[in-house]
């Protein structure tokens, strides 16, 4: 059957080799051909190669039009992984043909050329049989949603009647739109948090959604937020489109939608939100009832009883202070001025945290019952609040609380961002290092979110203010220095650019911008949103003291060359400028210039007179993938960063550069010497960098040390760094974990597939709070890296290591590994037998949140005896793809009625062997709520090992499978699992 594949594969380029014959002649005359037709049928596979290449442009080419919507499939996967394989194969085929010389005179000896023939027809084979193949494969199927990201709610006892209400009528059928109302701080937000996390986790909705609504109640802003979360790209669509979008997306599907913040009222038909959304549900949260005809019901939200006021009052400030008549009195007085507001309560009860002074309650009771001088303005109630604590700041808290008042309500910032801002405009006048300046501005924030003025979010380290509070904040900062103004998408006036020195401009057109403002004054210029595409030629005339300027994720092409006036510029964010090209040589006369971001632009390379800019302190850049393919006239330049630019740059504290292309070849041609200017910073302390290869790392490392010497105890002074090291197989850095939930401050990937592991690696390593090892073939395990070297991780990724067959070997004495490790993510070790073998540390693996082991084909046992110990804190476990496991836990182990005491969330998925989970039949799981169980058909005692759960929420399996699990006649726990079954 080969041999006939062969024949035809290769048609008539073999056939007089073939014609005929059979037994040994047909065979000497088939590997005639071979030799004969050497030249041939070498052509015929680079024909063959290059149609090959053809179909795998045209399939990438379909992912990346699809991808916002869908993920590639499996299938499509592993025939694009056959191609590149192919490649690889024929570019060694290719240097064997051209030492023979493509002909019988060739160096190499008759069998070797009989030897090449043969892999070059059979290659042919391979090459016809996968462009057949890929017509026959589904490429892509659509993205799962994630139903909802958790709002990490506070617990109120006195919300829980609300909570439990407002649940209620979104599981009853005839309820579409359930309003919260009720006055300011009364916890209408924290109520729908709670309902939000309640039914997301129940996984009664197939998607929920959570929109922070401006005053204005923008419809296309609620719709953005909502087309992003069902992975709609509809930025270039009007309002009307989108809302057909939305609810032909909608229009099946079990969702919810929470609005918090009403203060208009809305046009649910102009999102795209209709009443024949047969499961769908709308919950939204207002101060007046004015909007509250809208809704199918009403849940009034009342202030705390006096009662519940203190009771929260005293669990804030300390029960231990009610010894003292004095100050419980001045307590009660606080109580009745904070109005039954929890937020209130909170905010100022932090104020008096252990305070014995009962002349500082007095004066507290006093600031809140003064009146502003001032007509009475909106907020009047909360502007006291937050005052009073505004005022016991330091200076520098002062201004940097006060620096939100520059942004629009309700957004979210990021904690490098707003540091940097903050720095920009001399905040933090006393460090002269911006790294000093950066610990103290997290110090800053810490402050703030104890204190309830801001509320860290769940991702990336962003924080909000919440909008009361900042509008508090930007009356009190114009009453402090005035002129500061935030103008969304409405006119701003001659007068206003003269008045003003702190301006912030959303979503303006580049048509609504005078050609050259006066405004001499101006400090601070954030001027953001994609209608902005042009900016004047004189634009900047009248701005020399402008500090900061932010036109980050506008239109902009370039920069006008009345940048240059801009002398006293401090800091300057170009960042998602998709369209920027270029920075203009004009960019050498910004010599106070401390921080430039231009990352996410088309900026190919920098211009030679950044090396002026001799002040600057902190650089981002990042290159657009595969630059290094530009062939064409006007192609860019040959180098990204030339060299000499960054050695001049002797102040530079933090440099990021995100290469977004590791193949490219300028970056590879370039990188030895950037890394050598790189080395010889003195005062850098912060490095984001690609080493394609680990000698090019060695030689950076080593260079370091000559320059450092002994100034730091491990060779080098970074305080934070993201390296990675090797050619990337893949693209996912830290894929599926949330870095914001520890510190990422320093991240190391290795992919450089070397037998001896460098000790220049090592040292760094040893400091990495994450690490990734992709594509190892020599670890047989990670001890290989010494145990010694992976004390401070918190998560680690392993994936494509051919040669492990274990995580960690326990055979070493001294410290103890994995005592920090947060987070473990284990993918395609086909040789994996254990995670860890050998005796285990008593401290290792105890700090494990979340495990994930997927495509590991020879693991039998996840967990042994002495593991199972260990996993006190794990809470999501997720096994898929290993054909051979049996058992979760090894046979024989006794376990107590504590194991597992966290665990929330487990999923077995394709997993064809698995017949236990483990043979005790009486753990409680006590935090165990979703359970997740797909192709594992030979799992049948599911029900006796989680009949005594007592959390479970929801169980997603198969009904087949369901039913054929054995229930041994426990009829109500068929029913009690029946109830929370969700088909998959």
């Amino acid at each position: 059957m080969a041999e006939a594949a062969i024949v035809q594969a290769v048609g008539s380029v073999l056939t007089p080799a073939v014609e005929g014959g059979s037994g040994i002649f047909h065979c000497l005359k088939l590997n005639c051909g071979y030799v004969k037709h050497l030249k041939r049928n070498f052509v015929e596979l680079e024909k063959e190669l290059t149609f090959l290449c053809d179909c795998e442009t045209e399939v990438n080419e379909e992912l990346n039009s699809n991808k916002t919507k869908k993920k590639m499939t499996r299938g499509c996967k592993l025939w694009l992984d056959s191609v590149k394989k192919v490649r690889d194969e024929f570019e060694i085929l290719r240097s064997k043909y051209q030492q023979t010389g493509g002909c019988l005179c060739g160096k190499r000896p008759i069998h070797s050329q009989l030897k090449l023939g043969k892999q070059i027809v059979e290659m042919v084979v391979k090459i016809r049989s996968l462009r057949t193949e890929i017509g026959q494969i589904i490429k892509m199927e659509p993205k799962p949603q994630d139903p909802f990201v958790s709002r990490h709610a506070s617990k109120f006892p006195s919300h829980k009647e609300y909570v439990e209400t407002l649940e209620k009528h979104l599981s009853s059928g005839g309820l579409k739109k359930i309003c919260i109302c009720g006055p300011l701080g009364v916890g209408k937000t924290t109520i729908m948090e709670n309902s939000h996390d309640s039914v997301g986790e129940s996984g009664r909705f197939d998607i929920i959604f959570w929109v922070n609504v401006n005053t204005d109640g923008n419809i296309s802003d609620i719709q953005e937020i909502i087309l992003e979360r069902l992975k709609v790209n509809a930025k270039e669509l009007d309002n009307a489109q989108r809302a057909d979008n939305i609810s032909k997306e909608l229009k099946d599907k079990r969702y919810v939608l929470f609005l918090d913040g009403v203060s208009s009222e809305i046009n649910f038909k102009e999102i795209g939100i209709h009443d024949d959304h047969g499961r769908g549900k709308v919950v939204f949260a207002c101060r007046s009832r004015e909007f509250c005809w809208q809704a199918d019901d009403v849940i009034h939200v009342e202030r705390l009883s006096p009662r519940e006021a203190k009771k929260l009052f005293w669990e804030v400030v300390g029960v231990n202070l009610k010894k003292n008549p004095d100050i419980e009195q001045e307590a009660d007085s606080i109580v009745e001025e904070c109005g039954g507001m929890p937020y209130m309560l909170k905010l100022i009860g932090k104020e008096l945290v252990n305070q014995t002074e009962v002349a500082i309650w007095r004066a507290t009771v006093d600031d809140l019952r003064s009146t502003s001088s001032e007509e009475k303005k909106e907020l009047e109630e909360v502007y006291r609040f937050f005052k009073l604590v505004y005022k016991n700041l330091s200076s520098v808290q002062q201004h940097c609380l006060l620096g939100w008042a520059i942004f629009p309500t309700g957004l979210e910032i990021s904690q490098d961002y707003i540091i940097d801002c903050w720095a920009a405009q001399k905040f933090l006048p006393r460090f002269g290092k911006i790294g000093d300046a950066r610990d103290t501005g997290c110090l800053i924030l810490d402050k703030f979110e104890k204190k309830s003025l801001l509320q860290k979010q769940s991702k990336e380290k962003r924080y909000k203010m919440i909008e009361f509070f900042q509008r508090a904040a930007l009356r009190i900062a114009n009453e402090r220095d005035g002129g500061i103004l935030v103008k969304e998408e409405k006119h701003i006036s001659e007068e206003e650019w003269k008045d003003t020195k702190k301006l912030s401009l959303f979503g303006f057109p580049s048509s609504t911008l005078p050609d050259m403002p006066n405004c001499c004054e101006i400090l601070t210029l954030i001027v953001e949103g994609r209608r902005l595409e042009k900016l004047p030629m004189s634009f900047f005339e009248y701005m020399c003291h402008l500090q900061l300027l932010d036109l980050h994720d506008t239109s902009i092409r370039c920069l006008p060359p009345s940048i240059s006036r801009l002398i006293n510029l401090n800091a300057l964010f170009l960042r998602s400028c998709s369209l920027l090209f270029q920075l203009p040589k004009e960019i050498r006369y910004l010599q106070k210039l401390e921080i430039l971001d231009v990352r996410h632009t088309r900026i190919q390379c920098l211009p030679s007179e950044i090396g002026q800019l001799i002040k600057l302190k902190c650089l981002r850049v990042s290159w657009v993938e595969n630059v290094g393919n530009h062939t064409h006239a006007g192609a860019w330049p040959g180098e990204m960063i030339s060299s000499n630019i960054i050695s001049k740059l002797c102040l530079l504290e933090e440099l990021i550069i995100e290469v977004l292309d590791p193949s490219d070849r300028r970056w590879k041609q370039n990188v030895e010497s950037i890394a050598g200017e790189i080395a010889a910073l003195e005062q850098l302390t912060t490095l984001h960098f690609y080493f394609p290869t680990i000698k090019c790392f060695k030689t950076f490392i080593n260079r370091r040390k000559s320059v450092n010497g002994n100034k730091s105890r491990h060779g080098d002074n970074f305080k934070s760094f993201n390296i990675v090291v090797g050619y990337p197989q893949s693209t996912s850095l830290l894929a599926g974990f949330d870095v914001s939930e520890w510190s990422a401050e320093k991240h190391l990937r290795f992919s450089a597939g070397v037998e001896e592991i460098p000790g220049e690696f090592l040292t760094i390593l040893k400091q990495a709070y994450s690490f990734e090892l992709i594509g190892s073939q020599y670890a047989v395990n990670l001890s290989n890296f010494g145990v010694d070297n992976l004390v401070r991780l918190q998560a680690c990724i392993i994936e494509d290591c051919n040669e492990m067959t274990s995580i960690i070997d326990g055979n070493h004495t001294g410290v103890v590994p994995f005592q920090g490790l947060n987070k473990l993510h284990i993918k395609n070790l086909p040789k994996l037998i254990h995670i860890w073998v050998r005796p285990i540390a008593s401290g290792s693996l105890n700090s494990l949140r979340t495990l994930r082991v997927k495509i590991c084909h020879s693991i039998k046992t996840l967990f042994s005896k002495e593991m199972v110990a260990q996993l006190n804190e794990l809470q999501d476990l997720q096994v898929e793809d290993c054909q051979m496991i049996e058992e979760i836990v090894e046979a024989g182990t006794v376990l107590t009625i504590g194991e597992f005491p966290k665990l929330k969330t487990l999923e077995l998925i394709d997993l064809p062997k698995l017949s236990t989970i483990c043979n005790s039949l009486l753990l409680p799981w006590p935090s165990l709520e979703t359970i997740k169980i797909k192709a594992c058909n030979a799992l049948k005692s599911f029900p006796s090992t989680f009949k005594n759960t007592t959390m479970l929420k929801v169980i997603k399996g198969d009904q087949a499978w369901f039913d054929q699990l054995e229930w041994e006649n426990c009829t109500d726990l068929k029913v009690r699992f029946q109830d929370i079954l969700q088909s998959i």
